[in-house]
């Protein structure tokens, strides 16, 4: 008996060190590959564009920031966030967030799903190179659609020219994925609007029948609610809002510990299994001690503003430039300074100054 204890407690042991190992491997190569390559920093003001936000403070902020170590985020982190319905390819979803290590700060700037987008001359040349026959205007939800065999990046490029900025990083999340991923942290709590939220449609499986209020949506009930647009006054920009105030309840809801914990095993099968994203493992050492310091309650969230046309017998959303580039520079080039409020806010309203009407498809 004793012989057979022993030989147990060997083969527990022998298994334990061999899995131990490979964890550590994993974590030298993490760690010494960042020490002795010295990729260059995710996020350089310098080299985005001429902005009369970016400062000599915040140079020199960047500098000191990258020389603390590999485990220091970059000051900004701009992330391309799509929902991708891969049955007609289209993204529903299109979102830019703009991660603040230094303050902790989230800006959420939504792209309406009509947004008109034109290509010309070389970009118009490296479009049909991809598909042949894409056309030279289309809305923003399309590009994938068009672009597909190129995945994500050609989305990103354009939303790139579209923004004036860089994007670090994309995540792409379809329908089945969004679903799971809810499911997996045990639901979300949301406040749905006023009056409910009631819709039917066969040829797309989707049936939406939420009560308002507050209460715990499951993976269905979520989608139906970042999906409902037809029964709101101002149809896409309204279900954009709703889109940005669910995002900032999953993240405040997910960071909590206990659900990272009670749920680690879930999350991660579903991160694996269902989400696109060019954020590797080796990326992960830079943030993983920022994560605490997010702070929900001073998230911002916005939506391009623009007006609705009538363009080739479609309607589009055709964007308000100068508002955006306000936007843009609050959001992307604003204040970095943990010990200064932000003078610049960006409201609702402005954002939609000239939106009275919405597109109707």
């Amino acid at each position: 008996m004793k012989n057979l204890d022993t030989k147990y407690k060997k083969k527990f042991l022998s298994t334990f060190f061999s899995v131990f190992g490979v964890f550590l491997i994993g974590l030298l190569f993490i760690f010494f590959g960042y020490k002795f390559l010295k990729a260059e920093p995710a996020y350089d003001p310098a080299k985005q564009r001429d902005s009369t936000l970016i400062t000599e403070k915040e140079l020199k902020q960047q500098t000191e920031q990258t020389s603390n170590g590999i485990f220091t985020p970059p000051i900004r982190t701009n992330i391309l966030i799509t929902g991708v319905d891969e049955a007609e390819s289209l993204t529903d979803v299109l979102m830019v967030a703009s991660y603040i290590s230094t303050t902790g700060e989230i800006n959420l700037l939504s792209i309406p799903r009509d947004t008109y987008v034109s290509y010309t001359g070389e970009d118009l040349t490296a479009l049909r190179s991809i598909n042949r026959g894409a056309p030279s205007h289309m809305k923003a939800n399309s590009i994938y659609a068009y672009t597909k065999k190129s995945g994500i990046d050609y989305v990103k490029t354009t939303i790139e020219d579209m923004l004036g900025i860089k994007i670090d990083y994309y995540v792409k999340v379809d329908l089945d994925a969004f679903v799971s991923i809810v499911d997996a942290v045990g639901g979300i709590y949301f406040d749905v609007p006023k009056g409910g939220l009631r819709y039917s449609d066969p040829t797309q499986d989707l049936y939406i029948n939420l009560k308002e209020g507050r209460q715990l949506l499951n993976g269905k009930d979520a989608e139906g609610l970042v999906r409902f647009r037809k029964g709101y006054a101002r149809q896409d920009l309204q279900r954009v809002e709703v889109q940005q105030q669910f995002i900032k309840e999953f993240i405040t809801q997910f960071l909590d510990i206990d659900t990272l914990m009670g749920n680690l095993g879930e999350i991660t099968l579903n991160l694996i299994k269902y989400v696109e994203t060019d954020f590797s493992v080796s990326d992960l050492p830079k943030y993983l001690n920022s994560i605490p310091s997010i702070d929900t309650n001073k998230m911002k969230t916005a939506t391009l503003p623009g007006t609705p046309q009538t363009i080739d017998g479609l309607s589009y959303y055709v964007l308000d430039n100068n508002v955006k580039k306000e936007i843009v520079d609050e959001f992307f080039y604003g204040n970095t300074d943990p010990d200064k409020e932000n003078d610049i806010q960006i409201t609702s309203e402005q954002s939609e100054a000239s939106s009275s009407n919405e597109p109707t498809s």
